[in-house]
């Protein structure tokens, strides 16, 4: 009778856990797909402005990848009331990165200033 309790209180976890998951993957598309032209229009004024000579099309990124808050923003988790934290831990960017990894150009697209930063590694 144990082991048919723990074999339902395994399936019920990972029913919740690949519903997660899912949901999880499909808002992630969602988001990066409703805002992939208008991270690419201002990623390619970027790179004008930074003179960053690289003529790719960001239209035709070559990973284009969603993330939720921007790590190089110091500011620490109970730091609540700094005017930078929703930036640092709650505001999505998207990150698309053309060409190969020694010569590739990366670019930050932060959805809600919908301002782009470019560089290089």
């Amino acid at each position: 009778m144990k082991g048919l309790v723990a074999l339902l209180v395994l399936l019920a976890g990972s029913k919740v856990l690949a519903q997660h998951y899912l949901t999880s993957t499909a808002k992630s598309e969602i988001i990066v797909q409703a805002y992939r032209q208008r991270a690419a229009d201002a990623c390619q004024r970027a790179a004008r402005l930074q003179h960053i000579g690289q003529s790719n099309s960001w239209a035709k990124a070559s990973d284009i990848r969603l993330v939720i808050g921007k790590r190089t923003i110091d500011v620490q988790l109970w730091q609540v009331d700094n005017a930078l934290w929703q930036a640092r831990f709650k505001n999505p960017y998207l990150i698309l990165s053309t060409g190969e990894k020694p010569q590739a150009v990366f670019c930050e697209f932060d959805v809600v200033q919908g301002a782009a930063s470019v560089y290089r590694l």
